[in-house]
């Protein structure tokens, strides 16, 4: 390549980093323009082709339409690819072809979702319209235009995303920089998703030290009630040792005080899958289950706990009440979890009306008026 070439991508590359850091669409475009004439100039410059990837992912979070977030991530892993595939020692590289990959995987789903949710209301609307006819109404039919099939030159990428072609992405960057805490970030989400990483490649990797200060952090973030702090310290804790019970534990904990009990169960039944003489771990799991309404369930919970723990207060409390709940028939058992339900987001309800100054307080929508929520039960690490 001649050193006017050369200099003519340099050039480009510096306005696609001008009109970048301006961020807005039209700007990102513009970007992206540039980096392509850079690429078109000097195609073996990596840097190019990652800063391609930016502009993708970037663009990708802009929009809302589903189908253009898929095909701005998909080019994004391409040009991501691209990047790897002429320097396989650059990191950055690979944290944005895992950040592609993975943004991939999960806009492909939601979109799929929403062509779901479509289908079901446009049978909806027929239905309706159908029954009007038949009582003699006039019938509303929706005439919604139909949705752009996705670009055929993505397809094979879309197709091919996976969490585990994610991960795979981590783990090169990591041999490269293995304290790279974006892709140790990466590699915690996929576990979070439900994707199980490679076990030894993750034992390798473990950083005793590191893990043990975002524990310390955590643990002065969960006894001043800052929850959402507290969570985002013990999965940066977990980045670092995934292998840990109680910072699964721990989380699980937070999530419980934030409602999120489904996350709640999960971090539970991670914890005592790690360590299954933890009686803790099924105190957390017993709560958790109690909240999403597996009450037969909470109660073998709470009885192997005790069979670890015989003596724990929490676990006995715990029994009590699934006990109280299972000696119900199921569609009473159904029934008061509904009334609980709506009794939380009463709750919700009122502390935004409050804070939009419109007296919630005043308000009941919803009171089941039977069984407590065990709330303060867990509070203690």
């Amino acid at each position: 390549m001649s050193a006017e070439s050369k200099a003519a991508a340099q050039a480009a590359k510096e306005r696609g980093n001008a009109a970048f850091a301006k961020k807005g669409r039209e700007n990102l475009e513009e970007a992206l323009k540039a980096y392509e004439e850079g690429i078109a100039l000097d195609p073996d410059n990596p840097i190019l082709h990652s800063n391609v990837c930016a502009c993708h992912l970037e663009l990708a979070s802009d929009h809302w339409e589903p189908r253009k977030k898929v095909e701005c991530n998909a080019r994004g892993l391409l040009a991501a690819r691209k990047c790897t595939g002429l320097d396989s020692t650059w990191v950055k590289g690979y944290v944005r072809q895992a950040t592609a990959e993975f943004d991939l995987v999960n806009a492909a789903v939601k979109w799929e979702e929403r062509k779901r949710q479509d289908e079901k209301w446009a049978r909806e609307d027929e239905e309706r319209a159908l029954r009007d006819e038949k009582e003699g109404k006039k019938p509303f039919r929706s005439h919604k235009e139909p949705e752009p099939e996705l670009d055929p030159t993505l397809k094979d990428v879309v197709n091919g995303a996976s969490h585990s072609s994610c991960e795979e992405s981590c783990y090169n960057g990591l041999k490269n920089e293995p304290g790279n805490a974006l892709l140790r970030s990466k590699l915690q989400a996929l576990r979070d998703a439900g994707h199980m990483t490679n076990e030894e490649q993750d034992k390798a990797l473990i950083d005793q030290e590191a893990a043990a200060k975002h524990k310390a952090q955590g643990n002065v973030h969960f006894s001043a009630k800052k929850w959402q702090d507290a969570v985002d310290c013990y999965t940066k804790a977990m980045e670092q040792n995934p292998f840990d019970h109680v910072f699964f534990s721990n989380r699980s904990a937070c999530y419980a005080e934030l409602e999120e009990f489904e996350k709640a169960l999960k971090d539970a039944n991670r914890c005592v899958a790690l360590n299954p003489d933890f009686a803790k771990g099924y105190s957390r799991q017993a709560h958790a289950l109690f909240h999403v309404g597996r009450y037969v369930e909470m109660e073998a919970a709470a009885k192997k706990g005790l069979t670890l723990d015989p003596t724990s207060k929490p676990l006995e409390e715990l029994l009590k009440q699934a006990q109280t709940e299972t000696a119900e028939p199921l569609a009473v058992q159904q029934k008061l979890h509904q009334l609980r339900q709506e009794k939380r987001q009463d709750a919700k309800l009122q502390e935004l009306m409050r804070g939009l100054n419109m007296q919630g307080n005043n308000i009941q929508m919803f009171n089941p008026g039977a069984g407590g929520d065990l709330s303060g039960l867990l509070s203690g690490l």
